[in-house]
């Protein structure tokens, strides 16, 4: 009895060893786990900085020039480089006298380092709602654009507003846009994470190459669930307005504000210094406002859940931990620390749509006094340079598309077998003679006057003569490009469409010039 009772109490001892080993791992990871999170929360809660990448400078240009197609036959130029030619008859290398040195100076210094710990968020609205439909015209576009550069060792947040319709290039792309429209060049609601992507690089221009590596965006149906989960808003309206979404009128003074109306509120359009100067003022206003009634309510750390009412109107490329880290640094943030700035200029009316001129003073200011970096003025997004364009600059373009387009055609037929007299080779040769020479006379002429109109280069007889002489120069060279195209177009067999003129409807609307068709409305 004595030994069988030993073979059936063996086995329990061996199951209590399991259990216990298996119940001890478990604490282990468990505790370890404990340290992990405690480790992050840690860092959360401390600092914050940690779970971003240092700051840095992306290389910027301010203008990109036109490049052109590579010849598929061996060339005898007739032309020298324009820089070895140049109508002006100055020194290509001379960057002339500034005549304000208050504008700034043609340098060829590096720019400074920004601050450590400063970092950039974009912040976006977009004008559509859950459906992807906008308010007006076909594409919903980004018209709420603020940078937050926030300084984690100063403790201090800038939100600097970047107006919608400001004129602008964008990297990688032919033409000029407004910045609202940059989002939907990267691919709009089709794409949106390309398309706020490149609203950050395009910005990043305006900001002299600092980095932009971080957004949040939401749609006119995430603000209203925002502001409606946090109770609304008592604000004090500056001017009477009616909600878009809910028709309700609210007149001047102090409102408690739903989240249609706020939408609403943030949408007036009605002002008479500029159109969206005082709109985004009442954007920045009004963020304000929101941090302080969370701040003031001890409800800081309920913005996970307003952002999770959102539900799909939200869009970031922030990770959790990064969004903790960034509202954990917000409850310790005075709001007197919070810096209201815009990137403001003088706005032009154009076939009834308004473009933003960025004052390139103003400008260069402000990133001097919030990134503690030199930058130099953006002289070919100026008010002076596309009026140059209409007048001259254009022109020059849809000729340089034309030629390209002909001269395509060659190459595309060659590669897929078909040969060419001794005729057409030279006919093709001319062509791109006069191609070269009037895309590099386009491209010096833009160096040069983006130049001028900032004060960084005083040609010899003022602006005026500059422009006037570039504009015979390249007038001269359009005939040549012209006349080589047709003959070498007639000679091949090109039937694809070629013109010469700029569209009637605007050029932004010509594919020659713009080659990713945007309505600005």
């Amino acid at each position: 009895m004595t030994e069988n009772t030993e073979i059936i109490e063996q086995p329990k001892k061996k199951k209590k060893k399991i259990w216990l080993i298996i119940l001890l791992s478990v604490l282990g990871v468990l505790l370890v786990a404990g340290l992990v999170i405690g480790l992050h929360i840690h860092r959360i809660m401390n600092d914050p900085a940690s779970f971003f990448d240092d700051p840095e400078t992306v290389p910027v240009t301010e203008y990109t020039p036109n490049t052109v197609v590579e010849p598929v036959f061996p060339i005898d130029p007739v032309f020298t480089e324009v820089s070895d030619t140049d109508p002006t008859g100055t020194d290509p290398d001379d960057t002339g006298t500034v005549t304000d040195p208050a504008i700034g100076t043609d340098t060829d210094e590096e720019p400074s380092e920004p601050p450590y710990n400063v970092l950039n968020v974009m912040l976006m609205g977009i004008d559509a709602f859950e459906d992807g439909s906008s308010s007006s015209g076909s594409m919903p576009h980004t018209d709420v654009s603020i940078v937050l550069a926030i300084n984690f060792e100063k403790n201090t947040v800038d939100m600097i507003s970047l107006q919608r319709d400001t004129f602008t290039t964008i990297p990688g792309y032919r033409g000029y846009y407004k910045l609202n429209g940059v989002f939907n060049v990267g691919g709009g609601m089709d794409n949106k994470k390309g398309g706020f992507e490149l609203v950050c690089r395009t910005a990043e221009q305006w900001l002299g190459g600092i980095s932009i590596p971080y957004y949040y965006a939401v749609d006119f149906e995430a603000v209203v669930r925002i502001v409606d989960a946090m109770g609304g808003i008592d604000y004090d309206v500056d001017q009477p307005f009616t909600a878009h979404m809910s028709s309700k009128t609210y007149e001047r003074g102090m409102q408690h504000l739903d989240g249609k109306a706020v939408l609403g509120y943030l949408r007036i359009r009605r002002d008479a210094d500029g159109l969206d100067k005082s709109r985004n003022t009442r954007q920045r206003k009004m963020l304000l406002a929101i941090f302080n009634k969370l701040k003031n309510e001890g409800k800081i750390s309920q913005i996970p859940a307003l952002l999770a009412a959102a539900k799909d109107g939200l869009y970031t490329n922030t990770t959790a931990s990064q969004t903790a880290a960034l509202i954990n640094f917000a409850k310790g943030l005075d709001s007197k620390n919070i810096n209201s700035r815009a990137m403001q200029g003088t706005i032009k009316l154009e076939y009834d749509w308004a473009w933003a001129f960025v004052d390139q003073q103003h400008r260069v200011d402000l990133v001097k006094e919030v990134y503690n970096i030199n930058v130099k003025p953006v002289g070919i997004c100026t008010m002076y340079y596309e009026q140059w364009l209409h007048d001259t600059g254009f022109d020059a373009l849809k000729h340089i598309r034309q030629a390209e387009k002909v001269l395509t055609y060659v190459a595309e037929q060659k590669a897929g077998g078909k040969t060419y007299t001794d005729d057409q080779i030279k006919l093709y040769s001319d062509c791109y003679n006069a191609y070269v020479r009037l895309n590099d006379l386009f491209n010096d002429a833009t160096d040069k006057l983006g130049k001028t109109y900032t004060g960084q280069l005083a040609p010899e007889g003022g602006t005026t003569v500059l422009e006037q002489t570039y504009a015979d120069a390249i007038t001269e060279a359009e005939a040549v490009v012209k006349n080589a195209t047709e003959a070498l177009r007639k000679s091949v067999g090109y039937k694809g469409k070629i013109i010469y003129t700029v569209y009637k409807g605007g050029w932004y609307n010509d594919k020659d010039i713009n080659e990713v068709y945007v309505d600005f409305r």
